[in-house]
């Protein structure tokens, strides 16, 4: 087995967070936006649910990419060779997009709650 290189795309903590983020994304949307009682809060609710997705794809849509890059850099013997520190970049500002859009959800979730009191 070939040893890999560490500028071969993302580094392994990029990747565990970025599933990570959706995991807990996709877990957490479930448990605090889907139930009954979120029903009541009206037309935000589909927004709330709208930025829990794009979150989701959009680390799917950073890990899929970084994929074809390696596998694009593997066919034409350049692995490691196109921007590995632009590909960890785009992949924290894809984590912090996430987590704000995940965070702005939630929030959402809180003040509709609160006016309903």
């Amino acid at each position: 087995m070939k040893a890999r290189l560490a500028t071969d795309g993302l580094r392994t903590e990029d990747v565990v967070r970025g599933v990570l983020i959706a995991v807990i994304s996709l877990v957490a949307g479930y448990w605090i936006l889907v139930p009954a009682e979120d029903a009541a809060l009206g037309r935000f609710e589909g927004k709330r649910l709208a930025y829990i997705g794009i979150a989701v794809a959009l680390q799917l849509a950073v890990l899929g990419g970084n994929w074809l890059v390696r596998r694009y850099e593997r066919a034409h013997g350049m692995e490691g060779q196109l921007a590995p520190q632009a590909r960890h970049v785009l992949q924290l500002l894809a984590d912090g997009v996430s987590v704000l859009l995940f965070a702005l959800a939630v929030f959402g979730g809180v003040v509709g709650a609160a006016n309903t009191i």
